[in-house]
């Protein structure tokens, strides 16, 4: 009996470890479960953090690049103001040579109805050279030329020029034309508006001026043959102005070349 009862003791023993260790295994996997899900946890919370910087890192981006834009923008802006000053000063720069310009052809007008009226032609020319309008003129107009306001000081000196056509200022007037446009790299307008300062003022001591620049700006062009033509025109034409020592210095700088 009591070895019966041993046996079936035993028997009993594999079934009882096989339990037990079936209980074990439950706790090795939920424990195993729980380490998984914490370090799965870990990895979604780094991720999270890592998001979190790249947008916070894009966000401030965005803000320095906003800033920067509307620096640009701001810039851009001030450039646009600083244009439409100049532009305003050159309007005014215009208008104040329009009114003296009105104001010279009138008293032109009045000259000339004077001159008609007057017994003697030379009282009425006396009269024409000492009025100080024409003289005022064409000092506003070498001021524009001398700030650098090329289109206003042409105006002027083309206004002068077509009140007061004889005018002991005129071939400076002319003239004054042709380095408007020369200071304005126009080469080709330059050479027409000294060609018509020999063609209208051929004894004027500006004539073998402007001859000696057309030839310089010829030259300029790549025109030598034409340069040289001009240069020696001015030796032939002009052979006692400084301007045909000038020229014979130019000729042999050309040389034979």
């Amino acid at each position: 009996m009591r070895r019966a009862a041993v046996a079936a003791l035993l028997a009993l023993l594999p079934a009882a470890g096989a339990c037990v260790a079936t209980k074990q295994d439950i706790r090795d996997l939920q424990l195993g479960m729980a380490t998984q899900q914490a370090r799965q946890d870990s990895m979604v919370r780094a991720l999270i953090s890592r998001t979190e910087l790249m947008l916070d890192s894009l966000s401030d981006q965005n803000v320095r690049l906003r800033g920067d834009l509307a620096n640009r923008l701001l810039a851009i802006d001030r450039q646009l103001v600083q244009i439409q000053e100049l532009s305003g000063q050159n309007q005014a720069q215009l208008g104040q040579l329009r009114t003296q310009i009105d104001r010279a052809a009138e008293e032109a007008r009045r000259q000339q109805a004077a001159a008609q009226q007057s017994a003697s032609g030379n009282n009425a020319e006396s009269a024409d050279e000492d009025s100080g309008d024409p003289q005022q003129l064409y000092d506003a107009a070498n001021a524009a030329l001398r700030r650098g306001s090329i289109t206003t000081a042409r105006a002027g000196f083309e206004e002068f020029l077509r009140a007061n056509p004889e005018h002991r200022l005129a071939a400076d007037a002319q003239f004054n034309i042709g380095q408007s446009y020369e200071t304005g790299r126009d080469n080709g307008a330059a050479i027409t508006a000294y060609g018509r300062v020999l063609e209208l003022y051929p004894t004027s001591p500006r004539a073998p001026a402007a001859l000696l620049r057309m030839g310089r700006l010829e030259l300029a062009r790549g025109s030598r043959g034409e340069a040289r033509l001009r240069f020696n025109a001015v030796i032939a034409r002009y052979p006692r102005s400084p301007e045909a020592t000038e020229a014979r210095t130019e000729l042999q700088r050309l040389g034979t070349r």
